[in-house]
């Protein structure tokens, strides 16, 4: 049985992920972590031993990923304080204030979908406690939209490399403020774009794969094609 504490136990997407959802956050032991297609379930179970919290809540549409949670979670004596739901997202998950929510190896889209059925259900008050940390597996830019205008704050950003790939990692928060991204910022995101002024190596060498990504798209992509546009007058 593999010790949570070992620094294998999660892979480094995972921790990253894990690092940006707890980051600055004191008395976890008050609040539930809740991890969205949780797969084998350690993320949670790294939280539950490592930073105390008091519960999590694991979700997969799955059946065979939810029962591999269920499983785990018995093998290190933590399936009391944990609940697995084989769900659609959060679908049948009431949320709490305080959760802090993890979705990780999702696409955009899901994410997107899995928010706006959150949101449907109204509770505002509620919604402003909940932190989201969310890693998207492509869409970025997208899921930045949403946010921005469903009145998400992203208050984090950064970039993980995990055996030779980048991964964006956004935490964002509830406040019902509607915002206005450029183009620029929707598809490098607003905090990327910060961290890339102040020369932060990794995440200046994965603008720069955007860079050339959006470049090759530029012909085909009517809104990167503006973006690079306008960057190129700016920079004149």
């Amino acid at each position: 049985m593999t010790d949570p504490g070992d620094n294998d136990f999660l892979s480094l997407r995972l921790k990253a992920v894990h690092d940006m959802a707890v980051e600055g956050i004191g008395d976890l032991n008050e609040r539930r972590i809740v991890d969205v297609g949780s797969d084998h379930g350690h993320l949670p179970i790294f939280a539950l031993i490592n930073d105390g919290f008091a519960c999590a809540v694991l979700t997969d549409i799955h059946e065979e990923p939810a029962k591999r949670s269920e499983q785990t979670l018995r093998m290190y004596g933590l399936n009391d304080r944990a609940a697995v739901f084989c769900t659609d997202g959060l679908d049948g998950v009431e949320l709490d204030h305080g959760d802090i929510v993890v979705m990780a190896g999702l696409g955009g889209n899901n994410m997107i979908d899995i928010m706006s059925r959150v949101i449907a259900r109204g509770n505002a008050d509620k919604l402003k406690s909940i932190i989201w940390c969310l890693q998207p597996q492509k869409s970025s830019d997208k899921l930045r939209l949403f946010l921005s205008e469903k009145g998400f704050d992203i208050t984090d950003e950064n970039i993980c490399e995990d055996r030779g790939k980048y991964y964006l990692i956004i935490r964002a928060r509830f406040d019902g403020i509607k915002r206005d991204l450029s183009l620029e910022q929707r598809y490098y995101g607003p905090v990327i774009l910060e961290r890339v002024r102040r020369k932060e190596p990794q995440v200046s060498e994965y603008k720069r794969r955007l860079d050339k990504r959006f470049e090759l798209s530029a012909q085909s992509h009517e809104d990167i094609r503006m973006m690079l546009e306008q960057r190129s007058d700016t920079d004149d």
